[in-house]
């Protein structure tokens, strides 16, 4: 998990598009601000409904998406939220990355 945090802490330090398309459904990502992590985190009950779970942006249409315990980036709903539900996107942050398309 800590090699995702790490690409996703770099690409939110670099400027990098905060809204972008996706190949994969949920097809569209918005990333959530750096300092607005740990407060969107707990503000959801992340660590509540899908401990070891660390969202960092939303798809405009009531998903999440989070690096999970194995770093993998997941795709969570926000109503039924847990481990379970979990849609793998990428097995890493940097095949996530990869997936990234047109900035909006």
């Amino acid at each position: 998990m800590q090699t995702s945090l790490r690409g996703l802490r770099e690409y939110l330090n670099t400027g990098k598009p905060m809204f972008c398309e996706l190949d994969e459904n949920p097809y569209y990502c918005e990333f959530w601000a750096l300092d607005e992590l740990e407060p969107f985190n707990a503000e959801y009950q992340v660590p509540e409904y899908a401990s070891g779970y660390f969202g960092f942006a939303s798809s405009g249409g009531g998903e999440m998406f989070a690096i999970s315990p194995t770093g993998s980036v997941v795709c969570l709903p926000f109503i039924g939220m847990e481990p379970k539900a979990a849609i793998e996107i990428a097995p890493t942050w940097a095949v996530f990355e990869s997936q990234l398309r047109s900035p909006l």
